[in-house]
């Protein structure tokens, strides 16, 4: 009986976030995104650094977008894998990055372009990568 209360405190404190964190977004947030991106399913909101970022699944895929108070969309990122990322940075990270191992890719698609970011670690360091676009990789500090 403990457990099946927990269990539902749990889904009622979740439902009840969400919520809330949708009912502050603006109509023409809520409305930009569902005209960017029909058919989207599970959407949770949140706020990062003055955005509305919207967590979401696309096609079986899980992708965020970000949004400012008027509605525009300011860019969206999703996960993606060694084979969706262009062939100039997969081989820059064969030259450059041999002895790591790619932990995360991720793409951001903005006004300006795309860029992707790359979590790599070997036994003595883990880098985070971000893409150029003359097609080779920076490492950020962590």
């Amino acid at each position: 009986m403990k457990k099946l209360f927990v269990i539902i405190t749990i889904l009622v404190t979740t439902c009840t976030a969400s919520s809330y964190a949708q009912s502050k977004t603006p109509s023409s947030v809520l409305n930009s995104f569902e005209s960017s991106f029909t058919n989207s399913e599970n959407a949770i909101w949140s706020t990062v650094k003055g955005l509305y970022r919207v967590d979401f699944i696309l096609d079986d895929q899980k992708a965020s977008a970000f949004f400012n108070t008027d509605g525009n969309l300011i860019a969206t990122s999703r996960n993606v894998t060694l084979l969706q990322i262009p062939m100039s940075l997969k081989s820059d990270l064969k030259k450059n990055f041999y002895d790591y191992e790619v932990s995360s890719i991720f793409e951001v698609d903005r006004e300006d372009g795309i860029i992707y970011y790359a979590t790599i670690k070997n036994q003595k360091n883990e880098l985070m990568l971000e893409s150029t676009s003359s097609g080779d990789w920076v490492a950020n500090k962590r």
